[in-house]
């Protein structure tokens, strides 16, 4: 297959053209006596036969049986001999060097027969529409036989007269004309008016072949384009035994298949549900038809055109390539209701091959009438051990040591997903003109996985400090350690130790920071987040607390939901604003204002990630809260060594402090907090920058700087502060 185009080697086509040839033959031999048969009747004799009518041609209509052939001659000699015996004798014979074709690649025309269980009448319709498509002589005899050299095409009323002789025999043979044949459903042929007549009977419509089936019959497979942006053919490489997939999945895929169920996958994007649906057809050998149900919803609605007519295409096609069917986005098309329009439904459960649906949520179909069971499986994001798998298996091997376990522990990726992830890694190391992969390639491709949305919904922060950038009492530095031990270490307690199956709620972390502003509440957060190599996400409680009922959950519901998808830390920060104490009901305001609550409750005891509440104000948390927390850390106001530590840790090396400059002095003096010092330190060193290049910040620059921090606090510098160093203006 190339491009989703299956090609045919060249004994294989050879084949396929010499069975068409034979059954082109069987037509020959139809078209033979119909000539002979039109001439007996005296049909076409007179050169200006059809430009007038004489006494004689009414009397014949008149002799002639209703709804009889336009051959039809009651005493001629045909009338004692079966019409048909001569090409009922071919039609034998052929089909008995048809019952030896190869299974592995049957003829295409007998293909398109069994794969649409077309009637022997149906294989006649489609044999006629098909001739004039590859052999242009067929329209000259189909002229000759309608009587006019314009009619090129098979009309209805020819077709008719090809099929039947008598008027019951011609309305046995309409059936492979009607809306319910599967010529007409499937669109292998279409009817069409004479364009010269105005209103044309349903006898003059012309009947014409599908180019998607005469390409089909002549070995050339591609996706029709009516539907090709939507629709692809995927050719298996594999088997169920290839797919990285818990044994228990495997067996039950397997198990269910013999069943010719209808399988509903659903899961987030990359959870492997393709690839399932590939490797069961590798294990059937047949291929895959993939189509996307929301493209094609849009595609209807742009062109006009009913969703239904394409997805009869998309049908055929899965039938045409004797292929499993793979409709993705099944959701997308569903109504209010969940429920799949009635044809669709039917055409589901007809597809004869394996059949399935896959959507981002589970679906529960409605009761209809069917023996076909529905079968539905989550494809939830791997375990652990999937996940390294699946890091193994695209990394391949690697000359560097990687750490496959670190990665599957902090991102909990989906198969794909950990695919994109390497992909992008790759392309990192050959931006750097690298071929070989390390851990910050890994960790960059893993973000970038992650990311995809929630940036439209909080800030995200780029973490840029460490362990050595912060300054706390050690017992606090610890708790933010052990923060980051149980992330780094869950997939041991969790799963090797087996404490998963006695943990109260899901594998996520839920912090509080308590502290008054400045006191390295973000900034820790930002640690862990570098720590770890995850990314931060803090929240603007301005885009999610609503005034409007309903609008403040469904804003917690989206950015929870990308969470879970993005391996992010949510940070929360002043989120006593948002998660204050429930109040008394009193009105109805108060009543959602609590339900709210509630809802931000359980979504952070189901969210796998870490999040991180921030408030000034401890006591204003409501004690709820507080019961479901995993830490509770209170940031205290640093005392004069911890500042004289953050003045020291906030200047950077290159940075030229003054002699004068009295670090352990400034701590001891000036109360400020952690965020107050890293503001002033940065003031100053901008006083000194202006004074010139050869300038140093020297104690005048910071204690200006500080001056202007308790200004911005509201708080009066007093002289007896400053008189030790003088006044500053």
């Amino acid at each position: 297959m190339i491009n989703g185009i299956i090609i045919q080697n060249a004994t294989e086509a050879q084949e396929n053209l010499e069975h068409l040839r034979q059954r082109l033959g069987l037509l020959d031999e139809l078209l033979r006596m119909a000539v002979t048969r039109a001439r007996t009747a005296g049909f076409n004799q007179d050169e200006f036969q059809g430009l007038y009518i004489d006494d004689a041609e009414v009397d014949k209509h008149l002799a002639s049986e209703p709804g009889a052939s336009l051959w039809h001659t009651p005493n001629s000699e045909f009338d004692a001999t079966d019409w048909r015996t001569i090409q009922e004798s071919a039609r034998i014979q052929l089909e008995s060097l048809e019952a030896r074709a190869p299974t592995n690649h049957p003829y295409r025309f007998l293909q398109l027969i069994r794969a649409f269980n077309l009637s022997p009448l149906e294989t006649d319709v489609l044999l006629i529409a098909l001739a004039p498509e590859v052999d242009r002589r067929y329209e000259r005899l189909y002229s000759f036989l309608q009587d006019d050299v314009t009619r090129r095409r098979p009309g209805v009323d020819l077709t008719l007269n090809l099929l039947g002789d008598t008027f019951d025999q011609r309305v046995e043979a309409w059936r492979a004309l009607t809306p319910q044949s599967a010529l007409i459903y499937y669109e292998l042929i279409s009817l069409y008016p004479d364009p010269a007549q105005r209103e044309p009977t349903s006898l003059s419509h012309f009947i014409k072949l599908d180019s998607r089936i005469t390409h089909f019959v002549l070995g050339h497979d591609h996706v029709d384009p009516r539907i090709s942006n939507a629709v692809q053919t995927l050719e298996p490489t594999g088997t169920l035994d290839d797919l990285v997939l818990g044994d228990d999945r495997r067996a039950a895929l397997r198990r269910n298949m013999e069943l010719n169920p209808i399988f509903y996958f659903y899961g987030t994007y990359g959870s492997g549900m393709r690839e399932a649906a590939v490797a069961m057809c590798g294990t059937l050998h047949i291929p895959l038809v993939v189509a996307d149900m929301a493209r094609l919803k849009t595609q209807a609605t742009e062109t006009n055109t009913s969703l239904e007519k394409l997805m009869r295409l998309v049908f055929r096609e899965a039938r045409l390539v004797g292929g499993g069917l793979l409709l993705e986005n099944w959701i997308g098309i569903l109504d209010e209701h969940h429920a799949a329009p009635n044809w669709l439904m039917e055409a589901v459960i007809e597809h004869p091959h394996l059949m399935i649906l896959s959507g981002a949520e589970a679906w529960e179909p409605h009761a209809i009438d069917r023996e076909r069971p529905i079968l539905r499986s989550e494809f939830a994001v791997p375990d652990f051990n999937e996940r390294v798998n699946f890091w193994k298996l695209y990394i391949g091997r690697s000359p560097l040591p990687l750490d496959l376990e670190e990665l599957s522990n902090k991102f909990r990726l989906t198969g794909g997903q950990i695919r994109d992830a390497v992909r992008t890694a790759r392309d990192a190391a050959a931006w750097r003109g690298d071929i070989d992969l390390n851990m910050a390639d890994l960790y960059k491709g893993s973000r970038a996985q992650s990311n995809r949305k929630l940036s439209n919904l909080a800030e995200k922060i780029q973490p840029r400090y460490s362990w050595s950038d912060i300054v706390l009492p050690p017992d606090r530095m610890q708790q933010l350690r052990e923060m980051c031990n149980q992330v780094q270490y869950g997939h041991r307690v969790y799963d090797e130790w087996g404490f998963s199956g006695r943990a109260l709620n899901t594998r996520g972390l839920a912090a509080l920071f308590a502290g008054v502003s400045g006191t390295g509440k973000t900034m820790s957060a930002d640690v862990i987040g570098h720590e770890l190599g995850l990314e931060l996400y803090r929240v603007d409680l301005s885009t999610v607390v609503s005034k409007y009922i309903g609008e403040t959950e469904k804003n917690l519901s989206s950015i929870f939901d990308e969470a879970t998808q993005s391996n992010a830390i949510l940070f929360f920060d002043e989120a006593d604003a948002l998660f204050g104490k429930r109040s008394e009901v009193k009105d109805s305001h108060d009543r959602y204002a609590n339900i709210e609550t509630g809802y931000l409750l359980q979504r952070m005891e189901s969210y796998d990630g870490i999040t991180i509440l921030a408030t000034n104000l401890r006591q204003n948390l409501d004690e709820a809260f507080t019961r479901r927390l995993d830490f509770l850390i209170d940031f205290p106001f640093p005392e004069a060594p911890d500042r004289a530590r953050i003045w020291r840790v906030t200047f950077p090396k290159n940075a030229p402090l003054a002699a004068d400059v009295d670090l352990d002095e400034l701590a001891q003096r000036y109360r400020l907090a952690g965020g107050n010092i890293r503001n002033a330190a940065m003031a100053a060193a901008f006083l000194a920058a202006a004074d010139g290049a050869n300038s140093s910040i020297g104690l005048r620059h910071i204690l200006h700087a500080v001056k202007r921090e308790y200004q911005k606090m509201g708080k009066l510098i007093g002289d007896d502060l400053l008189a030790e160093f003088g006044e500053l203006d």
